[in-house]
């Protein structure tokens, strides 16, 4: 690609904008993902060091397992090297997800630590004919306070539970589907945990230590790999949009302005040929302009590498040529009048070139071997000074560490003899001075290295803390003292030197969120510290225009998991009732509804996305989780044995850590009878589903019902069944009418779900024991002494599954009080006394009123609900008993009258008000 090639540049008209003509380039020959599964973890990989959520270690009974630790970062460091592309990684499966060319198995020769691969399955579910289930809301006619969600509900005899004040507060339940879209009024009052969009563009985040904050400099690019600062230029490599199913993969250089945001992106390469996929790349800052090496490669090749070269200037870029074959991740080093080029040539060689500069004129003096460490080597670091450079290598297949040196510009190198004798997995340096990650104690540190004589002598320090992992390590320094930033298990820290001492150095503290940041990279501002990195996905499931598209239906991406939320969860009075409102949700958007235009409405969800957000979910501390995934064109019969698919695996896996999993049979028509993966997995309950009336859903050859089992291996499935046909459920997308009737297995699952989630408030102790819950469950259930694999144990009677309840639980029917404490209350010794209190109907206008018993008001004060995210003034169903929250919420007194007063000592009167009633309870003040 020769002569001058120019760049596609989007001019930010409130807001940033990217030229969608590269994106539509077409570029055949890109595989689809695929499953690379590996031997271990690395040698001496301990527990000791795993970080986890302490919801989760406590559901799990404080058990760790080996397949918890995180996935060897030599091992994915290696993979990426080879042209794949990192979409998911599981650690309980010990594999990642890839994309990569046609022929993957030509980039994993000589990578000894794959042991199979298989491709990831995707799932294909017609969205139903609208005009078919839709109709508009109607007056409820019957249990008014359910509206017509009770017919479902009293199928599983819920409202006996709710009717006992039992709504499933405690309990955590996760949700696997296409989103939340969290303002139609059922939830209102939604205890809203967390949520991630798994399926979404990558943010690049920019932190910056004066301010110890983070924005986002750019959103929604594919996959983004390398995001590195340049002054006042963001380069990164990223895929264009996920929109159709061709990837491609350019370079952009984003140009920040004053106030550090991204005004114009240019892309700067053009998918054009077969060589033009970029892997990595390098830059020299000039005064007037940088120089840009990038490693192109084409889509079915990897010995099509090439290393092409231009140069950059604020309105213009101009490619100049090639400069080496069979080449890649190149680093630039700067000297008075020239730039040295050193890159690996021939996975296991390092080799340079130099561009002499005059004025605006470049050339390049040819390419020279410096040395050849062996193996597979990741990016050479070096750095120059004077006559004397020193150029840094890591075998990424052993972990092995070395370097070169030269005294004489350049003419010739010798190895050097290197203090580091275990494993290293990534480095950086700063000059003289140089970071390791290395293995030690079952985990990794950081080991910081300094050489007064280009390497002939080593002064050292091994920092003590030691991390589970530590992926990537990158250094930059600010007044001569040294800034290291790393990542470990999808989080960003930072080590500050606090002297010019080579030991004085402070703690980690992280600088991110917990999950999803990746690729660090740290740079000097003046005299300050800046950070990016890429944040995988975001943290909104809704719907968001620049992202989702819309289906035939007119229905939003996040409509489908936002009717799963309802079932579970939502809650208006008198119009809609989820089987356990008081549930904390968690939200994974893990399925693709439509893209960007709203074509191909069809449901197209894959598997690694689902694993991730199932490990992810686990790890936040979920009790329960929910999915309506089914993998049935993927796996034959035979294969549906709760083995063969992986995310069967990971279910039977999440289920031994103690979560509940929760999946919909599927729905199926009698040409393809049977449950679909990861359905048929052991140890989770498997939802069939029945109309409104228990009568199953019966399949047809023209319609679709609920499917049927057994398993391959002879299990019995569904393991329970509850309403799949005639459910109602929210329409998030349609302000009128707000509700319709909706079938499918989708809709039974998250049913059981909340059921479950109502015996975990009553009985904490089945936390961590998902067969305890699914035994007694069926033990109620209608087919209890017949199961059969139609409806499997049948449909449970939740109320009955409850029994018996603990001696100490106290049940109730009514907005009402709970013991006042402290009581008595002594104002001189304590700050205040708090009214608890409970409701099983959320309710506006609550109020707390102080009488003396002789009726005189002393104070009348309406509670402010929890944070809830939305105007809504209600306060939802549930138990409120925390001081903090009550603090929080107006429900205490200090003491004192509503003029400032002190009360005088005495017996008092407090009344609780709610649109439905009042309720009364006494405690005594002593001064």
């Amino acid at each position: 690609m020769g002569g001058t090639g120019r760049f596609f540049m989007d001019n930010k008209t409130g807001g940033i904008m990217r030229s969608f003509f590269l994106l539509l380039i077409t570029v055949a020959g890109w595989a689809s993902p695929t499953w690379i599964y590996l031997s271990d973890k690395g040698e001496d990989r301990s527990l000791e060091h795993t970080r986890i959520s302490t919801q989760s270690l406590a559901r799990r009974g404080n058990v760790l397992e080996p397949e918890d630790i995180p996935l060897h970062p030599r091992y994915l460091r290696m993979l990426e090297i080879s042209g794949l592309r990192i979409r998911a990684r599981s650690r309980w499966l010990n594999a990642v997800s890839v994309e990569g060319n046609s022929n993957i198995s030509d980039n994993l020769e000589s990578m000894d630590f794959v042991t199979g691969t298989e491709p990831v399955a995707a799932h294909r579910v017609t969205v139903p004919d609208a005009s078919i289930h839709k109709i508009q809301a109607k007056p409820a006619i019957d249990s008014a306070h359910f509206g017509d969600t009770y017919p479902a509900l009293q199928l599983l005899n819920i409202p006996a539970v709710h009717n006992i004040g039992i709504f499933g507060q405690g309990a955590k339940v996760g949700i696997l589907d296409t989103g939340l879209k969290p303002d139609h009024p059922v939830f209102n009052n939604l205890k809203l945990g967390g949520e991630h969009d798994f399926i979404t563009g990558d943010e690049i985040i920019l932190w910056d230590k004066d301010s110890e904050s983070t924005r986002p400099l750019l959103s929604n690019y594919e996959i983004v790999l390398q995001p590195e600062l340049f002054d006042n230029w963001l380069f990164f490599i990223a895929d264009s949009t996920g929109d159709y199913a061709v990837t491609y993969r350019a370079l952009y250089a984003a140009r920040l302005n004053e106030s550090r945001i991204a005004d114009t992106v240019f892309a700067i390469s053009r998918i054009l040929d077969s060589e033009g996929v970029v892997r990595s790349y390098a830059v020299s800052e000039e005064d007037d302009f940088a120089i840009v090496v990038s490693e192109n490669g084409g889509v079915s090749a990897q010995d099509t590498r090439v290393l092409k070269w231009g140069v950059l200037t604020a309105n213009d870029f101009q490619n100049r040529g090639n400069l080496d074959a069979d080449s890649r991740n190149p680093f630039f080093v700067q000297t008075l009048d020239e730039r040295w080029l050193f890159y690996v040539k021939s996975d296991s060689v390092i080799s340079f070139d130099r561009a002499q500069i005059e004025g605006s004129e470049i050339t390049w003096q040819g390419a020279e071997q410096v040395f050849d460490p062996g193996g597979i080597l990741d990016r050479p670091k070096a750095y120059v000074s004077g006559d004397t450079a020193v150029v840094f290598a890591l075998d990424l297949k052993h972990g092995k560490f070395s370097f070169a040196r030269t005294t004489d510009n350049g003419e010739s190198f010798a190895p050097g003899e290197f203090p580091v004798s275990g494993e290293v997995v990534a480095f950086d340096i700063d000059g003289n001075r140089l970071v390791t990650a290395e293995n030690h104690d079952g985990g990794f540190r950081l080991h910081f290295y300094q050489t007064p004589d280009a390497g002939q002598t080593w002064s050292d320090y091994a920092h003590p803390e030691v991390f589970d992992v530590i992926d990537r390590v990158d250094l930059a320094s600010v007044n001569g003292l040294l800034k290291v930033v790393l990542e470990s298990a999808g989080q960003v820290f930072l080590v500050n030197q606090l002297s010019s001492s080579l030991g004085d150095f402070s703690e980690s503290h992280a600088i991110s969120p917990e999950y999803f940041c990746y690729r660090p990279h740290a740079c000097s501002s003046g005299s300050s510290l800046e950070v990016v990195w890429v944040y995988r996905g975001d943290d909104d499931t809704d719907y968001d225009p620049t992202e989702d598209g819309i289906d035939a239906n007119e229905f939003t991406h996040p409509a489908h998991g936002s009717r799963v939320a309802g079932l579970i969860a939502g809650y208006q009075g008198m119009l809609y009732v989820g089987a356990a409102p008081a549930a904390e949700i968690y939200v994974a958007k893990t399925e693709k509804h439509v893209n960007l235009y709203g074509l191909g409405y069809e449901l197209r969800a894959e598997e690694d996305m689902w694993i991730e957000g199932l490990e992810w979910l686990e790890r936040s501390g979920v009790d329960i989780v929910n999915s309506s995934l089914g993998y049935g064109e993927w796996y034959t019969y035979e294969e549906r044995d709760g083995k063969a698919s992986p995310a069967s695996r990971a279910a039977t896996m999440a289920a031994e850590r103690g979560v509940l999993v929760v999946n919909s049979a599927g729905n199926v028509k009698t040409g393809a009878p049977y449950i679909l993966p990861p359905a048929d997995a052991e140890g989770i309950i498997t939802a069939g589903g029945v109309d409104t009336l228990g009568n199953w859903w019966e399949q047809s050859a023209t319609s679709s019902g609920s499917a049927v089992g057994p398993t391959a291996d002879g299990r019995t499935k569904p393991d329970l069944a509850a309403p799949a046909l005639g459910v109602y459920v929210i329409d998030v997308d349609d302000t009128l009418s707000q509700y319709f009737f909706g079938s499918g297995t989708s809709y039974a699952a998250p049913i059981l779900s909340g059921s479950a989630a109502l015996m975990l408030e009553v009985h904490p102790e089945y936390r961590g024991n998902p067969d305890t819950i699914i035994t007694l469950l069926k033990q109620s259930a209608t087919l209890a002494s017949s199961p059969n694999d139609t409806l499997g144990w049948g449909i449970p009677d939740v109320f009955e599954a409850l029994k018996p309840l603990p001696d100490t639980f106290d049940t109730f029917s009514q907005n009402e009080l709970i013991a006042s404490f402290p009581n008595p209350f002594y104002p001189r010794t304590q700050d205040v006394v708090y009214f608890p209190f409970r409701l099983n109907k959320a309710s506006l206008r609550v109020r707390i009123h102080i009488y003396t018993l002789s009726g005189e008001k002393v104070l009348e004060r309406e509670l402010i609900p929890p944070e809830s995210g939305n105007s809504n003034q209600a306060i939802g169903i549930g138990r409120y008993d925390d001081p903090l929250e009550l603090s929080a919420m107006g429900a205490y007194w200090d003491g004192l009258t509503q003029n400032g007063q002190q009360a005088a000592s005495g017996l008092y009167l407090v009344l609780l008000t709610t649109q439905y009633g009042s309720h009364a309870s006494k405690f005594m003040l002593i001064r």
